[in-house]
């Protein structure tokens, strides 16, 4: 289980989160949803090391990360932790396969030959078999996403952070996206916190969506409920119409 307690992050004079809170349970896919530039990136990124936040705390496991150096959490936390970047992130130098063998490098004792099963495993649990050797700029939009996606879970973990996983793509392809992460979420046990502003697909593979608004979670439910939720923020925003920040 992954909590998130009384967060607080600025840049400068920019209050971006306000004291959030949330909870990730184990197995769960939760949606957090909210308009651009209300700090869902920045929320994510504390959890994952990537960010510090000026107050608060993120535990995982009963385990409080908050300030442990990067070498502590890259040594303690990142073997069971990955993040899929919004743009996949993934190294234009090398190909898809060298890109997986640098996240599988971070877990020991893992010879050359099962770093080599796993980045096979890996990419065809997202079928891409067979791209090992594929440079990044040779695949498309979605190919891409998949490809950062088989990177994160090359290494096996218990959560996995999508940072907007479907921007960019056809509804077609979201789908398929979505789909990919359900299909995850079941075979591999991962419990995944997802970042998005597709509310069709948040819909339907979440099982909670929370809303992150003023810096501040306002509501969480379940998500099989977002159509009858007695509050105003939430309301507007899923069905597309504007939401004024307060004060």
């Amino acid at each position: 289980m992954i909590e998130i307690r009384d967060l607080h992050k600025s840049f400068g004079k920019v209050k971006v989160l306000r004291g959030a809170g949330l909870t990730l349970l184990d197995g769960e896919i939760l949606t957090v949803i909210g308009k651009s530039g209300v700090g869902k990136s920045v929320l994510i990124k504390s959890i994952i090391g990537l960010i510090e936040p000026d107050s608060g705390s993120v535990t995982i496991d009963g385990v409080d990360v908050t300030n442990f150096s990067e070498n502590r959490f890259n040594e303690e936390v990142r073997p069971y932790i990955s993040f899929v970047f919004q743009g996949g992130a993934l190294w234009d130098s090398m190909t898809v396969g060298a890109n997986i063998d640098l996240a599988l490098k971070i877990q020991k004792g893992l010879d050359e030959r099962e770093r080599k099963t796993r980045i096979e495993e890996s990419l065809r649990l997202v079928d891409l078999g067979g791209v090992e050797d594929i440079y990044p700029e040779e695949l498309s939009g979605g190919m891409l996403k998949r490809a950062s996606i088989a990177r994160a879970i090359a290494t096996r973990p218990k959560y996995l952070l999508y940072d907007e996983p479907t921007t960019g793509l056809d509804p077609i392809l979201s789908n398929v996206i979505n789909e990919l992460i359900l299909k995850l979420n079941r075979e591999l046990g991962i419990s995944s916190l997802i970042i998005s502003h597709d509310i069709t697909g948040t819909e339907r593979i979440s099982d909670r969506v929370a809303l992150l608004h003023d810096g501040k979670i306002v509501l969480t439910c379940d998500a099989r409920e977002m159509r009858y939720q007695d509050n105003d923020i939430f309301n507007e925003f899923i069905n597309g119409k504007v939401v004024y920040d307060e004060g």
